[in-house]
């Protein structure tokens, strides 16, 4: 989908969403934001669609041009927000699980 499909004011299609999700997960796993990101989705609950829904409205122009209304788009719908926490939990869990292998002493052999 070209930018000149889609308009602000309509919801992104299903793949898109499912990557940009995965897109934000990548790089928060990445940068260590994890639990920074679970943390400000939790808190946000619902008010996180509603400013989503605002700044769209206020600040749409500027979003485009700093190509950053896909993701306002995105956070817009609660369902998507919920999927974020969830992949985000998920990234969490298997980052802990691999730090955990890697601080395990190798076993010795005699």
């Amino acid at each position: 989908m070209t930018q000149s499909e889609w308009r602000q004011w309509e919801d992104l299609p299903p793949e898109e969403e499912e990557r940009l999700i995965n897109e934000i997960v990548q790089r928060l796993v990445k940068r260590k934001l994890d639990t920074l990101g679970l943390m400000i989705l939790e808190s946000g609950g619902s008010l996180t669609n509603l400013f989503a829904e605002l700044w769209m409205g206020l600040y749409g122009p500027y979003f485009d041009f700093l190509s950053i209304d896909r993701y306002v788009a995105l956070l817009r719908k609660r369902s998507n927000v919920e999927k974020l926490i969830s992949k985000l939990e998920e990234a969490e869990k298997k980052e802990k699980e691999v730090s955990k292998q890697k601080a395990q002493p190798l076993p010795q052999t005699p």
